[in-house]
């Protein structure tokens, strides 16, 4: 009997980086910045994660949660898994909650000066629609988990 883990540290490592390269950074959906404010994980520690250093649990379930099915199936392609959104016929009221105040944290941020010009619109245009994807079915009356 070995005493080998079935995917090696390094090629986990090696996918996380790639995983968020493809998504975060100049010229990409999501600014380091910007995941940081969604996530609740500091700016530099993010950036650590694309140059090698692991997240704890919790921070990568953060990340998982913020960019997405796709992103986690980046990451579980590994296991030869992938993941999926949850039903959209049951709404999320907690994770909707989180998510309406952590937009509501950058409108304010972004409206300081009085208006919100070109790069703030392009930085809250995805969480806004988060907020839409989450909302939406409560506004269709699902209001209980698992009645219909």
């Amino acid at each position: 009997m070995t005493n080998e883990t079935v995917i090696p540290q390094d090629l986990a490592v090696r996918k996380l980086e790639d995983a968020l390269r493809l998504r975060v950074g100049r010229g990409r959906r999501y600014t380091f910045a910007a995941l940081a404010d969604a996530t609740g994980i500091r700016t530099r520690t993010l950036e650590s994660y694309v140059q090698g250093a692991s997240p704890s649990l919790a921070n990568l379930l953060s990340l998982c949660s913020v960019l997405g099915p796709s992103f986690t199936s980046d990451l579980l392609s590994v296991a030869g898994q992938s993941a999926k959104e949850g039903t959209t016929e049951d709404p999320e009221h907690m994770r909707a909650l989180c998510t309406l105040t952590g937009f509501a944290a950058q409108l304010a941020e972004a409206v300081q000066d009085g208006h919100v010009d070109h790069r703030e619109a392009a930085v809250l245009q995805p969480f806004a629609q988060q907020v839409i994807d989450l909302i939406e079915p409560i506004a269709r009356g699902n209001s209980v988990q698992g009645k219909r």
